[in-house]
């Protein structure tokens, strides 16, 4: 990552004990929350600040406290500009959760995929304008550990725990991929 955007530690522990606590009664979890900022941060359009916030939050205040509301607010900022400098600079990303699975029980990286996908579904339709196909095999990872996506072609992969670990260790990779695809300039 570039060290001017690193989220300092603080702000990193801010932001775990707030969406991982009791306070945070409508927002996603610190792991989601960085599934979703990465799919906010790679897609092809960036919403506003206001309103992927609005999404992260399901329509609700952050908090009840406004200037604990507005500090978590800048340090989601924070950590969304630390994930877009860090795949700015060719690096890459550094997922908060293991990329492992369980067979028959969630884990985190299942928690991180859903957080993705409704960073994604904020603007699903521009993330398939020009190459659909290429955008469904970069996303399979996530759309297939998400287990948000119930079409009967993707229960195989999921029953399959080699092919699912395969997909797991992929997403830094697309990650990767899907920000240059959206931000790379094009060569003719």
């Amino acid at each position: 990552m570039h060290e001017l955007h690193a989220l300092p530690d603080a702000t990193r522990q801010l932001l775990e004990d707030f969406l991982d606590g009791e306070e945070n009664t409508d927002g996603l979890d610190f792991v989601a929350t960085h599934g979703f900022l990465s799919a906010v941060t790679v897609g092809p359009r960036t919403p506003p600040v206001a309103a992927w916030i609005k999404v992260l939050f399901d329509d609700q205040p952050v908090c009840a406290d406004a200037a604990k509301a507005t500090a978590i607010t800048e340090a989601l900022v924070a950590w969304q500009t630390e994930i877009h400098a860090t795949l700015y600079h060719g690096q890459p990303l550094t997922l908060p959760c293991p990329l492992v699975l369980k067979t028959g029980e969630p884990t985190a990286l299942n928690d991180w995929c859903v957080g993705f996908m409704e960073g994604m579904f904020m603007e699903e339709n521009s993330w398939y304008e020009g190459d659909e196909d290429l955008i469904a095999d970069l996303t399979l990872p996530m759309v297939v550990l998400s287990d948000l996506i119930d079409e009967p072609e993707l229960q195989p992969l999921r029953r399959d725990p080699k092919l699912s670990r395969e997909l797991a260790q992929q997403i830094p990779d697309v990650l990767t991929e899907l920000y240059l695809h959206f931000y790379a300039p094009r060569t003719i």
